[in-house]
């Protein structure tokens, strides 16, 4: 279903760079711009990795408030300048901060738009005392959204259990491009030997040394298998120390950051997701959609896409002699053959983006609408 009436939109980010909220971010306003909506985007700090996946998907208006961090005034001032030359009758956050200065932006501009804010974790309260103070703080402007989207009745359901719980929520599970992401003809056995991929940014809270600590179990009880890892970031040196104490060094293969992760999924005969924290991620519906069996920690709202035994083997988050005996399940040709189709029929019936987008085309339309029925009223007053 289309919207009648294009939408002016203006998407809010903290900067253009990797990660799997900025790209869900890139999804969205290219997928809407195809959808023959006016697409703009706004990163509050400097960032231009994404720069070039927007561009290709006919994103041309793409601004930077240069916010050096913290309350940064002269950004939200420039944040307020952009909302008036592009006059969006609706109003994107995708992170915290974003949310922080679309609603202080708002209440400077000559026309303020409805806001929307995408909730994308539930890390900002779980991450330590640092992250939950920052919270005490943000929790103030979540109440100034029109409207909260979440990306797992799970993540709802956590956020209502604090007090915030607005009566205006919905939530919209992330999807992924089954056009763009394809099976492609299973890798040919490399001596029997099990290729494991992850594509993931190297943090922490991923349980990349996890994985490291899994695959030395797995080859000690003559698995002959190798990991691939895609992805960048600060963990880097801490997984290179890792996989050298554990006489990993010729199995471990560190691919960096892709642009492209498909050939990298292509190869692998299973792929992993070993995060101790997650609310619904993007890379296992990428994994799913190419056909490849999971191996995925059970956390967060991932039972919301992968079912234990059907679609993906599942176990507890942190328990490096669980996954290892999960991998080694799937060792078998035929385990992983049936996972795969199940993951695939599953990602079709549930997860395209296409749906994903009609959702937020739908809920985007409804929020400028009223919006706009209020617009005479808030003139009046002003």
């Amino acid at each position: 279903m289309m919207v009648a009436v294009p939408l002016r939109i203006l998407f809010l980010t903290d900067q253009l760079s990797f990660g799997g909220a900025e790209r869900h971010l890139v999804a969205l306003a290219t997928g809407l711009t195809a959808r023959g909506h006016s697409v703009a985007v706004a990163g509050i700090k400097a960032g231009d990795d994404l720069l070039d996946a927007l561009r290709q998907g006919g994103v041309e208006r793409i601004a930077c408030c240069n916010s050096r961090g913290g309350l940064d005034l002269a950004a939200i001032a420039a944040l307020a300048r952009i909302i008036d030359l592009e006059a969006p009758t609706v109003m994107v956050a995708t992170s915290q901060y974003s949310l922080m200065f679309g609603v202080l932006a708002r209440l400077r501009s000559r026309r303020p738009p409805a806001l929307a804010f995408i909730c994308h974790s539930m890390g900002m309260v779980q991450r330590g005392a640092g992250a939950r103070l920052r919270f005490l703080i943000y929790r103030w402007f979540y109440g100034h959204a029109d409207h909260l989207i979440f990306v797992s009745e799970l993540q709802r359901a956590f956020f209502s259990g604090i007090g915030i719980a607005p009566a205006r929520c919905t939530v919209v599970h992330n999807g992924v491009d089954l056009q763009w992401f394809v099976p492609r003809p299973p890798p040919s056995m490399r001596d029997k030997e099990l290729l494991i991929g992850m594509c993931a940014v190297l943090r922490e809270e991923k349980g990349h040394l996890d994985m490291l600590e899994a695959l030395a179990l797995l080859r000690s009880k003559g698995v002959p298998a190798r990991l691939l890892l895609v992805g960048e970031g600060p963990m880097r040196a801490a997984i290179e120390l890792c996989r050298d104490r554990l006489g990993l060094d010729d199995a471990v293969v560190l691919a960096g950051r892709q642009d492209d992760v498909r050939p990298f999924i292509a190869q692998c005969d299973v792929m992993v997701l070993t995060s101790h924290t997650e609310t619904f991620p993007i890379a296992t519906l990428e994994y799913m959609a190419m056909g490849k069996a999971v191996v995925a920690s059970d956390v967060g709202g991932l039972r919301e896409q992968l079912e234990h035994e059907r679609n993906a083997l599942l176990y507890p988050g942190g328990d490096v002699a669980a996954l290892a005996a999960a991998l080694v399940r799937c060792s078998e040709p035929a385990l992983r053959a049936r996972l795969g189709q199940q993951a695939l029929h599953t990602v079709h019936q549930r997860f395209g983006i296409e749906r994903m987008l009609e959702r937020y085309e739908l809920l985007l339309a409804s929020l400028a609408q009223g919006r706009a029925a209020c617009a005479p009223l808030s003139g009046a007053q002003a």
